[in-house]
């Protein structure tokens, strides 16, 4: 297995519903990691449709659908891995913030936002249904997760994704900048890394779209929770950022934190939350 895993990180500025922009950009930031020899590529929350509000999605999903095949015909002739954000459509004609792993010119997996966002801009859950998995994906190196956003907010899910053997979690995100955000994010990113002691490698929207700023400030964060590299605030960005996924090996030699978990303590865990929701 590889001890490192050479990972671009693709800071775009996708517009709101401009589907052929940001394709031709998603694109063209492929061939530079191709170029760059990363060995995959990952992109910002719903690269393909741009985020904000409005009825866009409702209008603009299948068109979105169209382009995520061609990224991924683009993909297989770069032999290139890559994690898109995207709409997904299911067969009921519910959609989902979603992720496309992209490898050997197909979509290898998928993974589907489970905290939608409905406060101030966010307006998450007038369009989208919440996804209730959290798979691994297997790579040629190694096991990944993917969480979009607001997951990793929230511990659990990074939590099941180190259950599962992931070796690196990919965060997706279109974050707006507002007072204190960085500083917020940097918080939980860092616990998630150091709680699972696991290397994750976060990549922001940047730009300014419908009045709103996208902080961009992509990162990698070693599992040691130091971050090993920061992308450029506000504007676009890319770099191939070597992540070391054997670290997490050598530092749970000595750690406790996930070789010693205890069964009966996360079975109190959900019996004190099935407490607390009998009065909510």
């Amino acid at each position: 297995m590889k001890e490192f895993v050479k990972v671009g990180l693709a800071q775009i500025s996708a517009r709101l519903g401009h589907i052929e922009y940001n394709t031709s950009q998603i694109v063209e930031y492929m061939q530079k990691a191709k170029e760059e020899d990363a060995e995959i590529v990952v992109f910002p929350e719903l690269s393909t449709i741009g985020y904000g509000s409005g009825d866009v999605y409702l209008d603009k999903v299948d068109e979105n659908l169209e382009a995520l095949s061609r990224i991924v015909s683009e993909a297989g002739k770069l032999n290139l891995w890559a994690i898109v954000g995207y709409v997904e459509k299911d067969l009921r004609g519910f959609f989902y913030n979603s992720a496309a792993l992209i490898g050997e010119g197909e979509i290898k997996g998928k993974f589907a936002k489970t905290q939608l966002v409905n406060y101030r801009l966010f307006d998450e859950m007038k369009y989208f249904k919440p996804g209730s998995l959290l798979p691994v994906f297997e790579t040629p190196f190694g096991k990944v997760g993917i969480l979009i956003s607001e997951d990793v907010w929230f511990p659990e899910a990074a939590r099941a994704l180190t259950f599962r053997g992931a070796e690196v979690i990919f965060v997706l995100s279109a974050s707006p900048f507002d007072r204190g955000k960085i500083e917020i994010w940097d918080d939980f990113l860092k616990v998630r890394a150091l709680d699972n002691i696991l290397p994750l490698a976060f990549v922001n929207m940047s730009g300014v779209q419908d009045g709103v700023t996208y902080w961009g400030g992509s990162a990698v964060y070693s599992a040691t929770g130091k971050i090993v590299k920061r992308l450029k605030l506000i504007e676009s960005d890319f770099e191939v950022v070597p992540v070391d996924i054997e670290e997490s090996k050598r530092l749970r030699r000595r750690d406790i934190r996930v070789r010693e978990v205890r069964r009966d303590i996360l079975e109190e865990v959900l019996k004190a939350f099935d407490e607390m929701t009998k009065w909510i």
